[in-house]
């Protein structure tokens, strides 16, 4: 199922009558260039095409597709990425008993994107390729972890067809359970209404040797 097909088979809710809002919320903007500077990478056209498109995103009740974009007092992409990549790293290393995988900023590691409410998370693995649109999406499982065991899956797909997967037969999770298949509904993420386009923060200048770290491409200290 490619993108189009994709974005085809989602429904989307009807017009709200009492608020006379229109069925699809306007995806909110994003500056790619500004992004995908601060991030250090380019990141796939199919998810950029997805947020040109509908994002952010809730589908089947379910999952988030996280897309740049903050809302005030509420919500940051940067802190969400920062915040994602800190609890992988950190859940990984207690159920593995050793160095969880490598994630950005770090060269080829992990790029968060997605996350369900029963706290899957869904990642790149942006060093397996150097194009990102070959990129294959990772999956992180919060339960598995607590159980001791290895929280991590890979899909072996990019990002539609993982999602067209998540619609229709459902993906692999750690332990044998399954994720999905989820109903094919999609709308904004009630956290998101009202969001506005994420504005990166300005590098931070060098630290000298005895100050705290410089901040990561997400705009949080690391």
């Amino acid at each position: 199922m490619d993108l189009s097909s994709l974005i085809a088979r989602l429904e989307l809710p009807p017009p709200s009558t009492d608020s006379g809002r229109p069925a699809v919320p306007e995806p909110v903007p994003v500056d790619w260039d500004a992004v995908e500077s601060r991030l250090g990478l380019r990141l796939p056209a199919d998810y950029r095409a997805l947020a040109r498109t509908l994002g952010p995103l809730e589908i089947g009740e379910r999952l988030w597709l996280h897309t740049p974009c903050e809302r005030e007092g509420g919500y940051d992409y940067g802190d969400w990425l920062w915040e994602t990549h800190r609890e992988c790293r950190i859940s990984s290393r207690r159920a593995l008993r050793r160095e969880p995988p490598p994630f950005r900023p770090e060269p080829g590691g992990l790029l968060a994107w997605g996350e369900t409410r029963e706290g899957v998370r869904l990642l790149w693995d942006t060093g397996a390729s150097g194009d990102p649109d070959r990129w294959p999406v990772v999956v992180f499982d919060a339960e598995a972890a607590r159980r001791g065991s290895d929280p991590w899956h890979g899909c072996g797909t990019t990002l539609a067809p993982t999602l067209a997967a998540l619609l229709t037969t459902g993906i692999g999770l750690p332990g044998g359970r399954a994720l999905g298949p989820l109903p094919p509904t999609a709308r904004r993420p009630a956290f998101l209404v009202g969001a506005r386009p994420w504005k990166p923060p300005e590098p931070e200048p060098r630290p000298g040797p005895e100050a705290e770290p410089e901040s990561g491409p997400e705009g949080r200290r690391r």
